[in-house]
Formats: C-alpha cells, structure tokens, sequence
C-alpha cells in the first residue's frame, strides 16, 4: 500500500510543481540522470580545456603555455558565447559602492571584511560575479547517453 501512496503524491506533484516533473522525467525517459557535464564537454570538443587542465605544465616555459593558452581561451570564449548567456550578478564597476538588501542571496553576493550585524549592508564591489541567463547546449557528443563522457576516445584506423 506505501508505493500506491508514493504514486498518488509522485502523480499530484509531477502536475502542480515543474521543478519536481523535471527530476522525474529523466527516471521515465531513459535520459541520463547524472550531472549535466554538456558545458565541460563543449569546452573540451572547442577548446581543449579537459586536456590542458590535465596535463603536468611545470616543464614547459611560460612561454610555452602562453603560446598554448591564446588558442584555449579562444575555443572556450567562443564555447561560452555561443552556448551560454552569462551575465554579472551584480551591474556595475569594480570599486563602485553597492547596496546590499536585506533579502540578499548568499548564494550570489559574498560578503567579505568587517561583516557585522544584520542587512541591509553598504560595501564596495570587488567583483561583479557571474550568473548563467540563459543555456542552449548541443547534444550529449556522439547522441551518447552516458552524461559522464565528455570527449570519445580518438582511434585512427591506418
């Protein structure tokens, strides 16, 4: 009698909350239920992140990595720019003065130095942080269903 309990409050929810039928469907569907590593694996497919990140860069010159880097950052920029909307949590320029409301979320501001007392808070910007407006990401790569697969393997037949 529990799982036909379960069902009836897993049917009314998955109706009235769009967050919870969102955990649901992929338990229904097949859908990979890992975590979403779509963005790590466009970074490494226009990249190279994945593979710069894990290679030992200590007996290279930093000339070397600069060199290396340029072309990097410009496969990822242009990643981040074409899959993603970012955009500051907070307007405005590092060391202008903002005004934190009482019903900040922590989650987005980080408050550093003499905090004491409760909000609201005035302070300086120290950095303007970053939140994803908007994501379109491509296809898990290959139409793969393993979410943990962030580049194939590369096998060349002679």
């Amino acid at each position: 009698m529990n799982r036909l309990t379960l069902a009836w409050k897993s049917f009314w929810k998955t109706l009235n909350d769009p967050e919870f039928a969102g955990r649901v469907e992929p338990l229904l569907t097949g859908k990979p239920a890992g975590p979403d590593l779509r963005i790590l694996a466009v970074l490494q497919r226009d990249g190279r992140l994945v593979d710069f990140l894990q290679e030992d860069v200590d007996a290279y010159s930093d000339a070397q990595i600069g060199a290396a880097v340029r072309d990097i950052h410009r496969g990822c920029r242009k990643a981040l720019r074409d899959y993603l909307t970012i955009e500051p949590v907070l307007p405005g320029a590092e060391d202008s003065t903002v005004h934190v409301a009482v019903d900040f979320n922590p989650a987005s501001i980080r408050l550093l130095g003499n905090v004491q007392g409760s909000p609201p808070f005035q302070g300086v910007l120290k950095h303007h942080g970053w939140r994803v407006a908007d994501v379109h990401l491509p296809a898990l790569p290959g139409g793969s269903s393993d979410a943990s697969i962030l580049a194939p393997a590369e096998v060349e037949i002679p």
